[in-house]
C-alpha cells in the first residue's frame, strides 16, 4: 500500500470472501480500528484505494502495521462480534456511544388495582415484565416521569408500592390534590378503577380516540343517572386530554411508534439527535455525543449515524419505524438487523420531523463547541502556567476526608478535556495511619497509579492534590516508586486553601515547597478549583456515608442469625436496644423466627461480661 506501514495487498491472499470482523493494529499491538463486513476480502481490499478513504481512515492507515480477520457465521453475528470487540479493545479510530445496560419503560402492574411506575428492563430484553404491561422504551427517565404524571392527572391511577397500598387507613396527599382515586381506602369501586386502568393502557398504546370516546360515553351515562359529581370529574378529564392533544400537535396516527434520527459532525465533534414518538405522541428528545479514542479525530456524519444505529439498538428494542436524515442506504447496510425498521423514503411529515431533528443536532453541537472553547482556554492557560509541552488533556485530583481519623476516605476526580468524567471517579478506603493525611494521599495515589499501569490506562498529565507541600511530596514519592524509568511522570501540584477559605485566594504548591498566587480570574486556577471542588465533594460524600453507616450500626448486627427483619421486630417489640438487652430468653423467643439458641446468642451479645 502506498504510504502505508505494511503491505496490505500482500496480506489479502489470506483473507476469505466471507462475513466477519477485521481489526487493524499498530506496531505496538494496539488496536486502531475494528470493522465488520459482509465480504471480508472485498472490504479489506478497499483500504488499498487511498482515494476512497475519509481523512479519519487515512490517519488510521498511516499508523497501521498489520490486519487480522475473524470469520463469522452470518452478517448479524459479525455485527455483534464487532460491537463486543469495540468495547473490549477500545480502538482509537472507532466511534463509541454511551452504552446503557437498561432502558426506561412505563409499567402498569398486574395487581387488581394496577400501579403505574417507572421500570428499567435489562438490555435486549425480548419481552416485557411478566407481571404487568410495559410501554416504551422512553428516551430517558424524565420522559417516563412526565408520562406518569400525565397518567395520574388523566386517570387517577395509584403510584404507591403494594406494601403501602395494603396498609393505608386514610387517603394520601395525592388523592387530596386529585392525582389518585384512592383505591386503598375504597374511594373508587374495583370496576371503575379497572375501567380507568384500561383507558390508561389504551392511551399509552396510542388509542387516544377510543379513550376519548369511552370517557365521553361514561360522562353521558353519569349525567343521565344524575351522578353529576362523577360527570363533572369525567368532563375535567376530557378537557385535560384535549389539552394534552393540543400540546402534542404533531401527532402521527399513521406512525404511532417511531424514532427520527439526525447526525451532525465537524472537526470538533459530532452529535446524534433522536426524536422519539410513541403512541403517536412525541415523548422526548435525546442527544448523544460519540467518543473516539483518537484525540481530535474528526468524524463523518455517515459513520456516526451508522455506528449509533448499530450500538444503540443493540441495547434498546427498536420502534416499528426508524427515520434517518440522509445516508439511509448506508445505515441499512451497516445494521442489517434494522432493515425492516429503517424507512428509505419518508413522507412529508417525517421529512419535517427530520429537518427539526437536524436543526436541534446542529444547535446542540454549536453549544458544545462554545463550551469546549472555554474549556480549551483553561487547558491552554494551565499548560502555560505549568510550562507543559502540550495541553493537559487529563487532570486527576485527590482529596482525603475523615472526622478526627474516623472512616478515612480518599477520592479521585478526573477531568478530561477540561470536563469532569464522573464515570472515572474513584473512592479509596484508607488503611494508613488514621490521622496522617500525607500517608493517605500517598496510598490513594499509589493504588490509582498501580491500577492504571496494570490495565495500561492513560496516566494523568497533571496530578492535583488538595493540600500543601507535605501531601504533594507524598504523591511524588509514590510516583518515583511505581513509575518505570521510561514512562514520563505527570507534574504534581497542590492547591492549598487560603486563610478563611477565601475562594480564588488559594496557593499553588509544587513538590519543592514553592508556592504561587494566581489571579482569581485566571482560567488555569478556575480549572484546578473545579477539579479540587469535585474531589472534595466526592470524598466528603463517601466519608459521611461510611461514618453514618458505622454510627447507625446496632450491636444486634454482629449476632449470627439476626438479619434486618428480625432486628426490626426485636426493636419494635421491646422498644429499643435497651429493652432487648433487659428481656429474658423466654420473652425473646416470642418473636417469630427467634428460637432458644438464637435468644441466648442475643443475650450474650448484649449482656456485659
Amino acid at each position: 500500500m502506498d504510504g502505508g506501514r505494511f503491505d496490505l495487498r500482500g496480506a489479502l491472499g489470506g483473507v476469505p470472501a466471507a462475513p466477519g470482523v477485521y481489526r487493524f493494529f499498530d506496531g505496538a499491538g494496539r488496536a486502531l480500528y475494528v470493522g465488520k463486513a459482509r465480504d471480508l476480502k472485498a472490504r479489506v481490499s478497499s483500504y488499498s484505494r487511498d482515494a476512497a478513504q475519509t481523512p479519519r481512515m487515512r490517519g488510521m492507515l498511516a499508523e497501521a502495521a498489520r490486519v487480522e480477520v475473524t470469520v463469522a457465521a452470518s452478517e448479524d453475528e459479525a455485527l455483534l462480534l464487532e460491537n463486543n470487540l469495540i468495547k473490549s479493545l477500545r480502538p482509537k479510530y472507532n466511534i463509541l456511544f454511551r452504552d446503557d445496560k437498561s432502558y426506561p419503560l412505563l409499567r402498569l402492574s398486574a395487581h387488581p388495582y394496577p400501579r403505574v411506575m417507572h421500570y428499567r428492563a435489562p438490555a435486549r430484553a425480548a419481552s416485557f415484565a411478566a407481571d404487568g404491561d410495559c410501554f416504551g422504551p422512553f428516551p430517558d427517565g424524565r420522559a417516563v416521569h412526565q408520562s406518569i404524571d400525565l397518567i395520574q392527572r388523566l386517570f387517577g391511577l395509584r403510584t404507591c408500592p403494594d406494601s403501602v397500598f395494603a396498609n393505608r387507613s386514610r387517603p394520601c396527599l395525592l388523592h387530596e390534590i386529585g392525582r389518585c382515586s384512592a383505591p386503598c381506602v375504597n374511594k373508587i369501586t374495583p370496576q371503575r378503577y379497572a375501567a380507568d386502568a384500561s383507558a390508561a393502557r389504551g392511551f399509552l398504546s396510542g388509542g387516544v380516540d377510543a379513550v376519548t370516546g369511552g370517557l365521553r360515553k361514561r360522562m353521558e351515562e353519569a349525567s343521565e343517572r344524575r351522578d353529576y359529581e362523577t360527570a363533572a370529574a369525567l368532563r375535567d378529564r376530557l378537557r385535560a386530554l384535549a389539552t394534552v392533544r393540543a400540546r402534542h400537535f404533531a401527532e402521527d396516527r399513521k406512525t404511532p411508534d417511531a424514532d427520527y434520527i439526525a447526525a451532525r459532525a465537524g472537526a470538533l465533534g459530532a452529535c446524534v439527535n433522536v426524536v422519539s414518538v410513541r403512541g403517536g405522541r412525541r415523548i422526548g428528545e435525546s442527544r448523544f455525543f460519540p467518543q473516539t479514542f483518537a484525540a481530535g479525530a474528526a468524524c463523518e456524519e455517515s459513520a456516526v449515524l451508522c455506528a449509533f444505529l448499530c450500538q444503540h439498538y443493540r441495547s434498546a428494542p427498536p420502534p416499528a419505524k426508524i427515520f434517518v436524515c440522509g445516508y439511509a442506504d448506508e445505515c441499512e447496510a451497516a445494521a442489517p438487523f434494522l432493515r425492516a425498521n429503517i424507512v428509505l423514503r419518508p413522507d412529508e411529515n417525517a421529512r419535517e420531523r427530520l429537518r427539526q431533528a437536524a436543526e436541534n443536532a446542529e444547535c446542540a453541537l454549536a453549544l458544545r463547541r462554545a463550551q469546549t472553547g472555554g474549556r480549551r482556554e483553561r487547558m491552554r492557560a494551565l499548560a502555560e502556567r505549568l510550562q507543559l509541552p502540550r495541553l493537559p488533556e487529563r487532570v486527576e485530583c485527590f482529596d482525603v476526608s475523615h472526622t478526627a481519623g474516623e472512616e478515612v476516605v480518599a477520592a479521585r476526580a478526573v477531568f478530561c478535556g477540561g470536563m469532569a468524567q464522573t464515570s472515572q471517579y474513584r473512592r479509596y478506603k484508607i488503611a494508613a495511619d488514621k490521622n496522617d493525611d500525607c500517608a493517605a494521599i500517598g496510598e490513594a495515589v499509589g493504588r490509582s497509579l498501580r491500577r492504571a499501569l496494570d490495565e495500561e490506562s492513560p496516566l494523568p498529565d497533571v496530578l492535583l492534590i488538595d493540600g500543601g507541600a507535605g501531601q504533594v511530596r507524598a504523591a511524588e514519592r509514590r510516583l518515583q516508586e511505581l513509575l518505570p524509568p521510561d514512562v514520563a511522570a505527570p507534574i504534581v501540584v497542590g492547591i492549598a486553601k487560603a486563610p478563611g477559605r477565601e475562594a480564588g485566594a488559594e496557593s499553588i504548591v509544587t513538590g519543592d515547597g514553592e508556592t504561587a498566587k494566581w489571579s482569581p480570574s485566571d482560567p488555569a486556577l478556575l480549572l484546578l478549583m473545579a477539579a479540587r471542588d469535585e474531589a472534595h465533594r466526592f470524598a466528603v460524600a463517601g466519608h459521611r456515608r461510611r461514618r453514618d453507616k458505622k454510627r447507625g450500626a446496632s450491636a444486634l448486627d454482629s449476632v449470627p442469625g439476626i438479619g434486618r427483619q428480625r432486628r426490626k421486630k426485636l426493636i419494635a417489640r421491646f422498644g429499643g436496644l435497651r429493652g432487648v438487652a433487659d428481656a429474658s430468653a423466654a420473652e425473646l423467643t416470642t418473636i417469630e423466627g427467634v428460637g432458644a439458641r438464637l435468644a441466648e446468642r442475643v443475650r450474650r451479645a448484649l449482656t456485659p461480661g
